[in-house]
């Protein structure tokens, strides 16, 4: 049935002759107008009556007039009843499912073909987004008919679409039919004449046109069909073409939500999605664009997990290798960096033995990025340029740029006027710039441009203002002076201190120390000990001057010390400490406590001196306190042991500071999860210390440790997600115990769903992690739990070997692995 065919005759006879001659169709045009009040030029009319050639089909708005000049009130109703009247017309909806699945087939091998070549690292490598695909699926089977996935470039978006297309069960038994289409193919629809729907059914093969009751047929179909329009921002449209394809887009969207068996997924950057926000027509048929769903990425996607990460790393540098690189050994910052998988992708590239120890500052990480997608990327001059004119801005007023500000300085907004328009866009489709639009009673609507990441932003102005100052005092004066009262001005410091100690100014290091202390006291220490992993030679020569400012002293002992590094950093400084100090007999337990923890048993001193030393810790140090009970309790027992157990718990109770409570608990946690002599002291941790993000954070982990081994409820996905989570808000000085305990957690909860190989990675990772930090007394238990646990299981091999390393240790040490005391253990 042609049922372009049959309009064209429905409108001669309400004309009341054939259209013969070009001229007719002016007459038309003049009579359609005057029966609807809509117009159609004769130009469209000598197109449809063939005086005109075209390769174009009428749109859907010619159509719809037309219908309604021949009595219809629109081209749906007249296909109605077109259908109606000739009953002979049975669509065969097998053939339409059949020619729906063998098309997308074909599509889909060469969308996913181009994904996998375009994957910065090895396709491969890379790894499921399992949280994701739990919010695909979601929406699938939601009432949504589009959803929109926003991420900066280089986020994971189109290896995230392809490696739910390759393992989603339901792909594969053909319940969900997925049709991955290259946004880039629209701007063939921008320049056709065809309705949006029109054109999306043509790149599967099927002609709209031909089935007028397509709805009808949709929702007879077995299954949903899924369109993905993948990488909008590769579009290159602008003015009325862009319009009419990021309007045509929601109109898909508002068709979809009336149609049975269809759905809408579009994955973008965030400038573009902006901007096809702005033609957003039924916003209640969008799935996660609410604004409160956005990070400071601009993404409305998570970064990657730690799992994720890990993961990678496994498949990658870890590969083939005896010792693994852990995610959780990374600095904090760092691992806050390549969560973004472009960063991942390039830490990855760079990394090797010999460089491993400058890799990691994230500093390094952050101008490598800036190297590849600025000064080694297309238009790299006049992408310094905007870039250096943004930093110029906030380093004279701390705020963004006005656009039209911009525009004075370089052509951004003229496509023909040299390459700082393609520059400008590349920048912003990136996600490197972005625009905010702001109303002020003054000026009224501007357009404000900044860098959008922090920590991109943080490291031009450190480079500015070292090229400007050099690396001395004028530099630290105007830091200070500009930025003081900056929201960045600590992480700041921190690149400044980096920079510093990269290129070994020592005077300058001891200059910028003294300087910025005590406000940023906190964050100067975290900067040290990091640096301390990169130069140790560098390390020991600054520590006994910065040792002689009794702050900075009792900040790296007692308030914020290394716990990552409790035989290595932690120890150094300990060593370091001089006789005449107030704090020296505070370093002599934390060093016996040191030594504890590591299993140097040897190295430990009489224990007549902390009992005679005990008062004063109490004076001084909470922290001190309980490594003063860890270190009694642990070489006691019987009741002897449980008095000085009683004791602590009597002392815990008596202090007042919530900061105390926090370093009493953390001192003994490493032994109340593992000994059963310290079980007593689980009830402390009952109390929530919500004095800081790291308190909370380490508190959220104890709880679901405890509240785990008490009720035996495994974790859902989303409890292991927010538990990971946790792990970002710790300290970065004492943050590994607490990722011990959080993947000890987290292997425990996958052993009560029998997921042997989740729960073995997890608890690997807890063991490896106490190997990195010195933890080896919880790493020779933990292994010994392990090992027992898979012997159990059947895992004879593994288990002996894991077994085997933890009586090394014990043997080694002369603890016992098999002591009464330890959990599991006897």
């Amino acid at each position: 049935m042609d049922l372009h065919k049959q309009l064209i005759e429905a409108v001669e006879k309400r004309f009341g002759k054939k259209i013969s001659y070009q001229r007719d169709c002016k007459t038309l045009s003049e009579k359609v107008f005057e029966h609807t009040h809509e117009y159609i030029s004769p130009a469209t009319l000598r197109r449809l009556y063939g005086f005109l050639k075209t390769n174009s089909k009428p749109t859907r708005v010619t159509l719809d007039i037309l219908a309604r000049y021949s009595g219809y009130s629109d081209w749906q109703n007249f296909v109605e009843s077109q259908i109606k009247a000739n009953s002979t017309s049975k669509p065969n909806t097998p053939e339409l499912w059949d020619l729906i699945i063998t098309n997308s087939q074909e599509i889909n091998h060469h969308s996913i073909r181009s994904i996998q070549i375009k994957s910065g690292i090895p396709f491969g490598k890379t790894v499921r987004r399992t949280y994701l695909e739990s919010l695909l699926n979601h929406f699938i089977s939601s009432s949504h008919s589009a959803l929109a996935i926003v991420a900066p470039g280089g986020y994971g978006k189109s290896t995230f679409i392809a490696h739910w297309y390759l393992n989603n069960s339901k792909v594969k038994k053909q319940q969900i039919i997925p049709i991955i289409i290259s946004a880039s193919k629209l701007e063939n629809f921008a320049f056709s004449e065809l309705n949006i729907d029109e054109w999306l059914w043509g790149q599967i093969g099927i002609n709209a046109f031909s089935i007028p009751n397509l709805k009808d047929e949709l929702s007879k179909l077995p299954s949903r069909v899924v369109f993905i329009i993948d990488a909008l921002d590769e579009v290159t449209l602008t003015g009325i073409k862009l319009e009419r394809t990021l309007k045509g887009i929601h109109e898909l969207a508002k068709e979809f939500a009336e149609t049975a068996n269809t759905k809408l997924i579009i994955t973008s950057r965030y400038a573009t999605w902006k901007s096809l926000q702005g033609y957003l027509i039924n916003p209640e048929v969008w799935m996660n664009i609410d604004q409160s769903n956005f990070n400071s990425d601009n993404a409305n996607i998570p970064p990657l997990s730690y799992d994720e990460m890990q993961a990678v790393l496994d498949n990658t540098l870890n590969e083939g290798k005896k010792e693994r690189l852990l995610i959780f050994e990374l600095p904090p910052l760092l691992r806050q960096t390549i969560s973004y998988p472009f960063y991942l992708q390039l830490f990855i590239s760079s990394y090797g033995k010999a460089n491993y120890l400058t890799l990691s500052d994230p500093l390094n990480i952050i101008n490598e990025f800036i190297k590849q997608k600025v000064f080694e990327s297309i238009y790299p001059e006049e992408k310094a340029d905007i870039l250096n004119a943004l930093a110029i801005e906030w380093l004279e007023n701390s705020a963004p740029i006005n656009k039209q500000q911009l525009k004075k300085l370089y052509p951004i907004n003229l496509k023909t006027a040299g390459n700082y328009f393609d520059a400008y866009h590349d920048l912003l489709s990136f996600g490197i710039i972005s625009e905010e639009k702001v109303y002020t009673d003054s000026l009224g609507y501007s357009t404000l441009v900044s860098i959008s990441n922090n920590n991109i932003l943080t490291s031009l102005i450190a480079q500015k203002l070292i090229k400007e100052h050099g690396l001395s005092g004028r530099l630290i004066s105007a830091t200070k002076n500009h930025f003081s009262q900056n929201e960045f001005y600590p992480k700041l410091i921190g690149y400044i201190f980096s920079i510093g100690f990269n290129e070994h100014k020592v005077a300058f290091l001891k200059d910028l120390f003294h300087l910025f202390l005590p406000d940023h006291i906190t964050e100067l220490a975290n900067t040290l000990t990091l640096c301390f992993k990169r130069d140790e030679s560098l390390f020991k020569e600054l520590l006994p001057h910065l040792l002689r400012n009794r702050e900075v002293e009792r900040e790296l002992l007692l308030v914020n010390p290394d716990f990552n590094g409790i035989s290595s950093t932690y120890r150094k400084i300990l060593e370091q400490v001089q006789p005449e100090s107030p704090y020296y007999k505070d370093s002599r337990v934390a060093m016996d406590y040191c030594n504890l923890m590591s299993l140097e048993i040897a190295r430990i001193r009489n224990s007549n001196e902390w009992h005679n030393y005990f008062v004063k810790a109490e004076e001084n140090s909470a922290r001190i306190a309980g490594m003063w009970f860890c270190l009694n309790t642990f070489f006691s027992t019987g009741s002897k042991a449980e008095s000085i157990v009683r004791k602590a718990l009597e002392f815990y109770k008596s202090i007042n500071s919530l900061d105390a409570k926090l370093e009493f608990r953390e001192s003994v946690s490493p032994l109340v999860f593992i000994d059963k002599r310290f079980s007593p002291l689980q009830e402390i941790f009952s109390e929530p210390l919500n004095l800081s993000a790291h308190q909370k954070a380490l508190d959220c982990i104890i709880f679901e440790f405890t509240d785990l081994i008490r009720n035996r409820n495994p974790f859902t996905s989303e409890k292991h997600h927010q538990l990971m989570q946790n792990y970002s808000q710790l300290n970065p000085s004492r943050s590994h115990f607490g990722i011990v305990l959080g993947e000890l957690a987290r292997s425990i909860s996958y052993f009560y769903e029998s997921n042997l190989n989740d729960a073995h990675t997890c608890i690997r990772n807890a063991i490896e992690l106490c190997g990195i930090s010195g933890y080896r007394l919880p790493e020779m238990v933990l292994m010994n739990i392990l090992g027992q646990t898979l012997i159990r299981l059947g895992e004879t091999s593994h288990g002996k070997s894991f077994v085997s390393y933890a009586e090394t240790l014990s043997e080694k040490s002369g603890v016992k692995v098999y002591s009464e005391y330890f959990v599991y253990g006897s």
